[in-house]
């Protein structure tokens, strides 16, 4: 008996046991009528996360199917990372065009002019690393968008395309942003990454770091999550922002003598007076007199998490100084370093530190702040969804 025999809806069940989208793509090649169960199979799943292929082996990246993993409903999202190897191109794109609810797409291909992007008219989120012609027609959707390696003249140029990005997730090069304003922006992840040497405008401070600066064309900005490698930083001190509640600022500096100055810290957390979530990561050169500052200058600080990891100066009696603080002024603040740092989980274990690709809830707070940076969500998607 030939497997073709079998009735359709027997058929569907086998298919339905396949989660790997590479095996469900050459399923789809072997005749037309395999094609049309596939294709059926692909409208009752809400996410296709797959495998990586890492040099030139498969690492498996396992997701929680009962939260987001394989969904019956309709796709949302699909991810083509690491399938170079395993699917050709067309055929990718020929499955593609068969989701027509397909909202989300994390694809990551090196080689520009091969982007699946071009045939998604409908995505609302995105994750790559280039930004295709495409979007000067179909940005105009996108409300999430994860870039990697993209130079920040690249950006700049391209941002207009995205009059309603709400979270934007980039790693680019060091620099003076001055493009458009992002007004709609919700949550920005930015990593600076490039070294000296490549700026030619004489106005550009290569020791300067820039990213407050770019975080001042994001007036509605609810959530930041910075990582840098500057420790002077550029600071436009008459720039508020009072939507600002999350903060996370990661420096990677391996110099005790090289430290961010409290100065400059401190001109820094002025601009956002309404912040209530705060972790500085890194040698950021705080000792209790600052920490012991720092609350003062923040009314609405509820959660302060400070860890040097390298050369810490807070103590316990930083600790004891909030505790007190808060008793006298009738205020309440969870303050972490790095002797506590473990009790986070306990007192808050609403807030993940799971590696995940997709995380539910368009949530900063609960599914990026504990985060490093590299290891961020591609997507936040709403509980609706």
């Amino acid at each position: 008996m030939s497997i073709n025999e079998l009735p359709d809806d027997c058929l569907l069940i086998i298919f339905g046991l396949i989660n790997e989208l590479d095996d469900l793509l050459n399923c789809y090649k072997v005749c037309s009528k395999w094609s049309q169960l596939i294709a059926k199979r692909t409208r009752t799943v809400k996410y296709f996360i797959g495998h990586r292929v890492k040099n030139g082996g498969c690492e498996s990246v396992q997701f929680p199917r009962n939260v987001f993993g394989y969904v019956y409903y309709k796709t949302k999202i699909a991810d083509f990372s690491g399938f170079r190897e395993k699917v050709k191109y067309e055929d990718m794109v020929t499955f593609v065009k068969e989701i027509k609810s397909l909202k989300g797409l994390i694809h990551k291909y090196d080689t520009r002019g091969e982007l699946i992007s071009q045939y998604c008219d409908q995505l609302e989120m995105l994750s790559t690393n280039h930004i295709d012609p495409c979007m000067e027609k179909n940005g105009v959707n996108i409300k999430q968008l994860r870039l990697g390696n993209v130079t920040l003249d690249e950006f700049k140029k391209d941002a207009h395309f995205f009059p309603n990005l709400e979270r934007l997730c980039i790693s680019t090069d060091k620099g003076y942003y001055d493009g458009p304003i992002l007004r709609r922006l919700k949550i920005l992840e930015l990593y600076f990454f490039t070294p000296h040497g490549i700026y030619d405008d004489p106005y550009v401070d290569e020791d300067l770091y820039y990213g407050f600066q770019f975080m001042d064309s994001c007036p509605n900005l609810q959530s930041a999550h910075l990582f840098f490698r500057n420790n002077r930083i550029y600071v436009a001190e008459s720039v508020k922002n009072k939507s600002l509640q999350d903060l996370v600022l990661t420096y990677d500096g391996f110099d005790y003598y090289a430290s961010v100055a409290w100065k400059d810290l401190k001109r820094v957390l002025m601009k956002y007076p309404n912040l209530k979530h705060l972790a500085l990561v890194g040698n950021m050169n705080l000792d209790d007199e600052y920490v012991e500052e720092l609350v003062r200058i923040l009314p609405n600080l509820v959660l302060l998490i400070v860890r040097a990891e390298y050369w810490p100066d807070v103590t316990q009696k930083a600790v004891d100084y909030v505790r007190d603080y808060c008793n006298l002024h009738g205020r309440s603040i969870k303050f972490y370093f790095d002797d506590n740092h473990h009790e986070i989980q306990s007192d808050w274990p609403q807030l993940s530190t799971d590696f995940e690709k997709i995380s539910q809830g368009f949530d900063f707070l609960k599914n990026c702040f504990l985060k490093y940076s590299m290891v961020l969500p591609n997507f936040l998607i709403s509980n609706e969804n």
